[in-house]
């Protein structure tokens, strides 16, 4: 069974996510601290973690870096989930090492669609895809810019 973990501090955004995981076929744990996630990723390195934005790590960082320090967490699909889809505060998400992100609330609909692409990208227990911008021609900083997948554009 796909598992996934759900952390945040909302126990109403916990048991709302856990609903619509388990309606799309996964065995779902919860966590409502920093600790208890990484506590739970380290001991069994679930398929999915939806990270709550607010949540810290315990060096005052996103929960999601410190998630991503974890040995057990190179193959986890991470995902940010914040109230607002603020750019800065998603491209920090993405930086920190989320794969995607949800503004709650989402729905069955979205949250399948956004675990479907990244089923695509083979996130799930299939080693962590990394896009990167690379430059074309000569000139890079007036060439076009596509995103490239393990170095090939796409």
């Amino acid at each position: 069974m796909v598992t996934a973990l759900v952390a945040d501090p909302s126990p109403a955004s916990r048991r709302a996510a856990r609903h619509l995981l388990e309606r799309l076929g996964f065995g779902v744990a919860e966590a409502s601290c920093p600790a208890d996630a990484l506590a739970f990723v380290s001991g069994t390195a679930p398929d999915l973690v939806l990270v709550d934005g607010g949540l810290e790590g315990p060096d005052g960082g996103l929960l999601m870096e410190a998630i991503r320090n974890l040995p057990a967490a190179r193959d986890i699909c991470l995902f940010h989930v914040a109230a607002e889809a603020l750019p800065a505060s998603i491209r920090r998400a993405i930086d920190a090492g989320a794969d995607d992100y949800l503004v709650k609330p989402f729905d069955e609909a979205l949250l399948g669609f956004k675990l479907a692409q990244a089923r695509t990208r083979g996130r799930f227990g299939a080693g962590r895809a990394r896009l990167r911008i690379v430059g074309e021609g000569p000139d890079a900083e007036r060439a076009s810019w596509r995103f490239g997948l393990f170095g090939k554009a796409v």
